[in-house]
């Protein structure tokens, strides 16, 4: 096999497993967010509850992301290819919309693993600091902190072949490659989410000390499972891509080596589809540990069916 049809064999390969990923990816992740988003919304119990106020808005991030992430996809194979490589501005609107959700996402999860570790301690004092009310300023800043971010940055990228989006700023390629992509939206939210759920399962394993209720106890040792499984998968699919962007800034690939570049174009194909399907796995991941959140979602499924029958034969 020639050198040159072993490079169109690997960007076929890649152009197939981007399309297809990205399509099934957006599929199941819609159907899963959706789902998330009417059993926490509906189930009585979880109604006014902080953490179950973000995995809320975590559902809604999710859904807005794998939306904008298909419809890039969607647009690049109707015209055959990347439109930002040739329009600046649809180059900082790309970029400004996906790190915007990208970090508010990031962040949210890192707030809920707090907003646990909070409520679940056994001390009062801490325990208090959660509040609905705290929850919902803190998505509000976070909202804001991303989309200032995104903005700022993202209005210094333009359209520069063969890439799609590039900087040319020194100062923020430094930035980019030292603290952006390793830290502000690896290392940091990985750690604190992390180390965080670590202690928050601790606290309900000393759960039973506490006088409480049995439907709180029961509650509290659910969503924490909840949380703890989230940030295992969150570190699972975040860390490969994270790898590779330290990966990119120790490495320097010589331009006119086509192999290479078809190879690293495959492999961030595959870290990057591991990267989306963050944003797709909520639903799955709590449905398969949870037999309580199986139950719950059948219920508030049966109950919407069973309203709409009675709406059917009502009219």
């Amino acid at each position: 096999m020639s050198l040159s049809s072993t490079i169109a064999r690997l960007v076929t390969i890649t152009q197939v497993y981007t399309t297809t990923t990205n399509f099934l990816i957006f599929i199941f992740g819609l159907i899963g967010n959706t789902l998330n988003i009417l059993v926490f919304t509906k189930l009585k119990l979880f109604q006014n509850n902080q953490c179950i106020f973000y995995l809320t808005i975590e559902s809604i991030i999710n859904i807005n992301f794998l939306t904008f992430n298909f419809l890039l996809r969607f647009l690049t194979t109707l015209y055959g290819s990347d439109l930002t490589q040739y329009s600046s501005i649809w180059c900082k609107i790309k970029v400004i919309i996906s790190q915007t959700l990208a970090l508010f996402a990031l962040y949210t999860i890192c707030f809920t693993t707090i907003d646990q570790f909070f409520s679940t301690s056994y001390l009062v004092n801490l325990r208090k600091i959660s509040t609905l009310k705290l929850a919902r300023c803190l998505v509000i800043i976070s909202l804001c902190f991303s989309l200032c971010h995104s903005i700022c940055f993202g209005s210094f990228f333009i359209s520069k072949l063969p890439a799609d989006c590039a900087l040319t700023n020194p100062i923020l390629i430094n930035y980019y490659s030292y603290f952006f992509f390793p830290i502000l939206c690896g290392l940091l939210p990985l750690l604190i989410s992390s180390l965080v759920s670590f202690f928050a399962y601790r606290n309900v394993r000393r759960i039973i000390q506490r006088q409480l209720p049995i439907l709180r106890r029961r509650l509290d040792q659910q969503l924490t499972k909840f949380v703890l499984i989230r940030v295992i998968f969150l570190v699972l699919f975040v860390t490969p891509i994270v790898i590779y962007r330290i990966y990119t800034t120790k490495v320097i690939i010589n331009p006119n080596d086509s192999l290479r570049l078809a190879i690293e174009r495959l492999v961030l194909a595959i870290m990057y589809s591991l990267f989306s399907m963050n944003y797709a796995i909520n639903f799955y991941i709590f449905f398969a540990s949870s037999s309580r959140y199986r139950r719950q979602m059948k219920y508030v499924l049966t109950k919407k069916m069973l309203a709409l029958l009675e709406t059917t034969v009502f009219f």
